[in-house]
């Protein structure tokens, strides 16, 4: 049951010479949440409405409209609904290697290395009115206003716009420490218990078996697990569950009994119920809401 893939994401955000991409996510609509990964991209993610609860690393951040969230690549981070709160947000995900040209001074180029090596790092928040947020701002907006023409006409609009946070971040960058590092040994503790969920949610996995893959006390396991992922186990499992539930809604036509029962559900009422709590709407009226969109 233990996988590797589910901490370190190896989607491939944008294109072979282009490390660069933009997605909308609107919560609970499009998600209800997305779990711990880590990929090697900068991520930043601006909130345009509502409010939504983020981790990065062991950090909580609840951020609301106009705030800005820089998440440096390698970090481990997600992002959940924040009690009943609705949110909107755009992330931007850019490899500081694409900045890299020979025309740049020395000093320049060795700021994109420290930042890709991660030995110096940006800020992780930039809060609405704050000067750093008045700065990004406008260049992380018009990177979202053209989103869709990203790799056509607006390709050196989206340089020039990277090359300006850049600038405008690496002058509040720090020298990393080893919280990053720190955490993803940490988290490696209880890894093969949540890829067994990732990889294998549709079978029932109890607390014991999920202990026993980590080769952890059932009483230190659960305690680990909540400590670093905020949650108890059996609600991360339910969680994913429900995740996958929602994508099974929104791009297939099966039955909704039938995905209750092939992502882990054995009483349909019991699903219906749950995914009432975690998304506001039955399953029935999640599916006509996401299929009018």
């Amino acid at each position: 049951m233990n996988s590797p893939r589910l901490l370190h994401e190896n989607k491939k955000h944008g294109k072979d010479n282009f490390a660069y991409s933009i997605y909308h996510s609107i919560i609970p609509y499009f998600i209800r949440s997305f779990p711990f990964h880590w990929h090697d991209e900068i991520e930043i993610t601006y909130i345009k409405s509502g409010i939504a609860l983020f981790t990065i690393c062991s950090r909580k951040i609840a951020a609301g409209a106009g705030d800005i969230l820089i998440t440096n690549g390698k970090y481990p981070h997600s992002v959940e609904q924040y009690g009943e709160s609705e949110a909107e947000f755009f992330s931007i995900l850019f490899h500081p290697e694409i900045l890299s040209n020979p025309v740049l001074e020395p000093e320049n180029q060795e700021k994109i290395r420290d930042i890709s090596s991660g030995t110096v790092i940006f800020p992780e928040t930039a809060g609405k009115g704050t000067p750093l947020n008045r700065k990004l701002s406008p260049y992380l907006e018009e990177l979202i206003e053209n989103r869709h023409q990203s790799y056509a006409d607006f390709q050196l609009g989206v340089m020039g716009c990277l090359f300006m946070i850049f600038q405008i971040l690496s002058q509040n960058a720090i020298k990393a420490g080893k919280t990053a590092d720190e955490f993803r040994m940490e988290f490696s503790k209880i890894k093969p218990a949540v890829n067994a969920v990732i990889n294998h949610y549709e079978h029932r996995i109890s607390v014991a078996d999920a202990a026993r893959e980590c080769c952890l006390s059932e009483s230190h396991f659960m305690m680990l697990f909540k400590r670093i992922t905020g949650k108890s186990f059996n609600m991360f499992l339910i969680e994913h569950r429900l995740d996958m539930s929602s994508k099974m809604l929104r791009d297939t036509e099966e039955k909704i009994i039938d995905i209750a029962s092939s992502c882990g559900f054995d009483n349909q009422s019991y699903f219906t119920r749950m995914f009432q709590r975690y998304y506001a709407m039955t399953p029935g009226e999640y599916r006509k809401l996401n299929r009018q969109k």
